[in-house]
């Protein structure tokens, strides 16, 4: 044969139009569309037999326990409120907590100010001759390093860079 009934034929027969001779045929032959037809049926019989019978809410008395239910939520939370913190207490912790603040910023800020003052070195003036390199030294180029330089000065200008170092220890200035 042709198949079985599509769902579009299911609820043509629920809506009561009349089916094609082959289809009717079809439902009186076919085990399965005939027992899908008459679970529909019946499906279909009790559901339209229960809205007649589902009533209307009465949507004041809804409302108004809603209300009532929202509005005891709100004295429980004001309660607990004044329970922790009353009406005494709240200038109280007001006044400490800005009193605390004060204390505290200032205290940070001198705090942070000290620190400030011995991190930062104090102005030197150094007035010293830097002594000079030997020619070699300015040919050497820049494969040489600063020990090489160092070991390079002469003696007299071994003994300058010893006492600008020293004197730059003690905090002096070095004059020469």
């Amino acid at each position: 044969m042709f198949g079985h009934l599509k769902p579009a034929d299911f609820v043509n027969l629920i809506e009561g139009a009349e089916l094609p001779a082959r289809h009717k045929s079809h439902i009186e032959s076919c085990w399965q569309c005939r027992a899908t037809w008459q679970s529909m049926r019946s499906l279909h019989e009790d559901i339209s037999s229960l809205g007649m019978d589902i009533a209307e809410p009465n949507w004041a008395q809804f409302r108004s326990s809603v209300r009532d239910k929202l509005l005891s939520r709100s004295v429980q939370r004001e309660s607990a409120v004044r329970r922790w913190t009353g009406w005494t207490m709240r200038p109280a912790v007001a006044w400490a907590l800005s009193l605390v603040m004060a204390v505290g910023i200032t205290t940070v800020t001198l705090l942070w100010n000290a620190d400030q003052r011995v991190r930062r070195p104090a102005p030197q003036s150094v007035e010293s001759v830097v002594p000079e390199a030997p020619a070699e030294a300015m040919e050497a180029g820049p494969e040489r390093s600063l020990f090489d330089d160092v070991v390079s000065l002469g003696e007299e200008q071994q003994e300058q860079l010893r006492q600008m170092l020293e004197s730059a220890q003690q905090g002096v200035t070095y004059r020469q």
